[in-house]
Protein backbone atom coordinates (compact mmCIF):
# COMPACT_ATOMS: atom_id res chain seq x y z
CA UNK A 1 0.00 0.00 0.00
CA UNK A 2 2.95 2.30 0.40
CA UNK A 3 4.07 4.24 -2.59
CA UNK A 4 1.15 6.35 -3.74
CA UNK A 5 -0.41 9.38 -2.08
CA UNK A 6 -3.55 9.25 0.04
CA UNK A 7 -5.67 11.02 -2.59
CA UNK A 8 -4.43 8.61 -5.26
CA UNK A 9 -5.33 5.65 -3.01
CA UNK A 10 -8.85 6.97 -2.47
CA UNK A 11 -9.31 7.54 -6.19
CA UNK A 12 -8.05 4.03 -7.02
CA UNK A 13 -10.26 2.44 -4.32
CA UNK A 14 -13.26 4.18 -5.82
CA UNK A 15 -12.43 2.95 -9.32
CA UNK A 16 -11.55 -0.60 -8.26
CA UNK A 17 -12.45 -1.66 -4.68
CA UNK A 18 -10.93 -5.15 -5.22
CA UNK A 19 -7.45 -3.67 -5.66
CA UNK A 20 -7.00 -2.77 -1.98
CA UNK A 21 -3.45 -3.34 -0.85
CA UNK A 22 -1.91 -4.16 -4.23
CA UNK A 23 -0.15 -1.54 -6.34
CA UNK A 24 1.87 -1.96 -9.45
CA UNK A 25 5.24 -0.30 -9.71
CA UNK A 26 4.17 1.76 -12.74
CA UNK A 27 1.51 3.55 -10.65
CA UNK A 28 4.01 4.23 -7.88
CA UNK A 29 6.57 5.59 -10.34
CA UNK A 30 3.91 7.75 -11.99
CA UNK A 31 2.88 9.08 -8.57
CA UNK A 32 6.47 10.07 -7.72
CA UNK A 33 6.95 11.75 -11.12
CA UNK A 34 3.69 13.69 -10.68
CA UNK A 35 4.81 14.87 -7.25
CA UNK A 36 8.23 15.88 -8.60
CA UNK A 37 6.47 17.90 -11.28
CA UNK A 38 4.36 19.67 -8.63
CA UNK A 39 7.37 20.37 -6.41
CA UNK A 40 9.71 21.58 -9.13
CA UNK A 41 7.09 23.81 -10.78
CA UNK A 42 5.96 25.49 -7.57
CA UNK A 43 7.64 28.72 -6.58
CA UNK A 44 8.93 29.11 -3.04
CA UNK A 45 6.86 31.30 -0.71
CA UNK A 46 3.59 30.42 -2.49
CA UNK A 47 2.56 27.66 -0.04
CA UNK A 48 1.61 29.29 3.25
CA UNK A 49 2.09 26.09 5.26
CA UNK A 50 5.60 25.51 3.88
CA UNK A 51 7.26 28.67 2.52
CA UNK A 52 10.30 26.70 1.30
CA UNK A 53 8.15 24.27 -0.74
CA UNK A 54 9.08 24.52 -4.41
CA UNK A 55 11.89 26.16 -6.29
CA UNK A 56 13.40 29.64 -6.08
CA UNK A 57 12.74 32.01 -8.96
CA UNK A 58 15.36 31.13 -11.60
CA UNK A 59 14.19 33.81 -14.05
CA UNK A 60 16.25 36.48 -12.26
CA UNK A 61 19.52 34.59 -12.59
CA UNK A 62 22.32 36.12 -14.66
CA UNK A 63 22.72 35.13 -18.31
CA UNK A 64 26.13 33.54 -17.91
CA UNK A 65 26.69 30.72 -15.47
CA UNK A 66 29.83 29.47 -13.80
CA UNK A 67 30.46 25.94 -12.54
CA UNK A 68 29.66 27.24 -9.05
CA UNK A 69 26.23 28.39 -10.23
CA UNK A 70 25.46 24.95 -11.67
CA UNK A 71 26.53 23.41 -8.36
CA UNK A 72 24.12 25.75 -6.54
CA UNK A 73 21.28 24.70 -8.86
CA UNK A 74 22.12 21.03 -8.30
CA UNK A 75 22.13 21.47 -4.52
CA UNK A 76 18.85 23.40 -4.56
CA UNK A 77 17.04 20.85 -6.73
CA UNK A 78 18.40 17.93 -4.69
CA UNK A 79 17.47 19.56 -1.36
CA UNK A 80 13.90 20.33 -2.43
CA UNK A 81 13.40 16.79 -3.78
CA UNK A 82 14.83 15.15 -0.65
CA UNK A 83 12.65 17.27 1.63
CA UNK A 84 9.35 17.09 -0.23
CA UNK A 85 9.48 13.71 -1.99
CA UNK A 86 10.59 11.25 0.71
CA UNK A 87 9.76 8.21 -1.44
CA UNK A 88 12.79 9.01 -3.62
CA UNK A 89 16.08 7.98 -1.98
CA UNK A 90 19.74 8.31 -3.00
CA UNK A 91 18.95 11.44 -5.01
CA UNK A 92 21.70 12.68 -7.30
CA UNK A 93 21.36 15.82 -9.45
CA UNK A 94 23.92 16.77 -12.08
CA UNK A 95 24.09 19.45 -14.76
CA UNK A 96 23.72 18.11 -18.29
CA UNK A 97 24.94 20.30 -21.11
CA UNK A 98 22.19 21.10 -23.60
CA UNK A 99 23.70 21.63 -27.06
CA UNK A 100 20.28 22.44 -28.57
CA UNK A 101 19.41 25.43 -26.41
CA UNK A 102 21.43 28.23 -24.90
CA UNK A 103 18.40 29.65 -23.08
CA UNK A 104 17.54 26.65 -20.92
CA UNK A 105 19.25 24.62 -18.23
CA UNK A 106 19.21 20.83 -18.19
CA UNK A 107 19.80 18.62 -15.17
CA UNK A 108 19.81 14.86 -14.75
CA UNK A 109 18.00 13.58 -11.65
CA UNK A 110 18.61 10.04 -10.48
CA UNK A 111 17.29 8.18 -7.47
CA UNK A 112 15.64 5.06 -6.18
CA UNK A 113 12.11 4.43 -4.95
CA UNK A 114 12.37 1.91 -2.13
CA UNK A 115 9.43 -0.51 -1.99
CA UNK A 116 8.67 -3.20 0.55
CA UNK A 117 10.47 -6.00 -1.32
CA UNK A 118 12.17 -4.21 -4.19
CA UNK A 119 13.15 -0.82 -5.55
CA UNK A 120 12.67 1.21 -8.71
CA UNK A 121 15.54 3.12 -10.33
CA UNK A 122 14.55 6.54 -11.64
CA UNK A 123 16.58 8.57 -14.10
CA UNK A 124 15.07 11.65 -15.67
CA UNK A 125 16.02 14.96 -17.21
CA UNK A 126 14.71 18.29 -16.02
CA UNK A 127 14.88 21.27 -18.32
CA UNK A 128 14.43 24.78 -16.92
CA UNK A 129 13.13 26.96 -19.75
CA UNK A 130 13.68 30.74 -20.02
CA UNK A 131 10.37 31.43 -18.22
CA UNK A 132 11.45 29.29 -15.24
CA UNK A 133 9.11 26.35 -15.96
CA UNK A 134 10.67 22.97 -15.28
CA UNK A 135 9.87 20.18 -17.72
CA UNK A 136 10.49 16.61 -16.58
CA UNK A 137 11.36 13.97 -19.16
CA UNK A 138 11.38 10.41 -17.85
Amino acid sequence: MAGITLLEKLYEYEKNPQQRGSWDTAKIQESVLNQLNRILNSKQKTALAAPDFGMPDFTNMPGSFSLETYSDFESTIKGVIEKYEPRLKNVNVSHAKDENSFLSLKFKVEGRIILEYSSIEISLETVIDPEGKININA
